[in-house]
């Protein structure tokens, strides 16, 4: 009986798809984070206008701070209010997948199956015939006897295929694109400090 042939058994695997698979849902991983970013900003941080174009989404903060006359050093009180971007107080969720690490564990297993199995019938049979005759016994005996005998062997191998797979995903915080960064510097300079008196000090 030919021996298995394991290297064989191990070539049929379809490692593109055991390895492949993990990576590009890895890919798609990625790709679904940018456009949930990208989605995030745009629903968030700017308004939805009917007509025109978006505005910003602002916050106006309220607050009073205490002024002193450097020529009189005498002392006021001024009502300042200050309007920031929305997206310059959150934090935009920005997440990648950093590592896969792919376990395939394959175990093959070689088994051999041997059985006999015999089979034996026997039959017997006896038949007498007689009669009585001037006080003699006259009769004849037939006797027959059958025997069969079977035996059949049987004898296999198979091989027994056993596959574990683990991937182990890890993913991260990351800084936003360089089009995200130039997009907060440019909202930064949006920002207002305005006095009560209705003259602007930005900051």
């Amino acid at each position: 009986m030919p021996s298995p042939n394991f290297p064989a058994e191990l070539a049929s695997i379809p490692y593109e798809e055991v390895i492949g698979t993990p990576l590009r849902a890895a890919v798609e991983a990625n790709a679904s984070a940018s456009m949930t970013a990208a989605e995030f900003i745009r629903t968030v941080g700017f308004t939805e206008p009917v007509v025109g174009e978006a505005e910003p989404v602002t916050v106006d903060f309220a607050y009073e701070r205490r002024e002193v006359d450097p020529e009189t050093g005498s002392e006021r009180i001024e009502s300042h209010t200050m309007t920031v971007p929305l997206l310059l107080l959150i934090h935009v969720p920005y997440f990648e997948v950093e590592t896969v690490t792919i376990d395939f564990n394959v175990k093959l297993n070689s088994v051999e199956a041997y059985s006999r199995s015999s089979e034996f019938e026997f039959d017997f049979s006896n038949q007498s015939e007689g009669g009585f005759d001037l006080g003699f016994l006259d009769g004849k005996t037939k006797t027959s006897v059958n025997m069969s005998y079977q035996s059949s062997t049987r004898r296999g191998r198979e091989v027994e295929r056993t596959y574990d797979q683990r991937v182990h995903v890890e993913a991260g915080s990351i800084d936003p694109p360089e089009g995200v960064s130039k997009l907060f510097s440019a909202l930064e300079t949006t920002i207002t400090d305005v006095t009560d008196d209705g003259d602007g000090e930005e900051e």
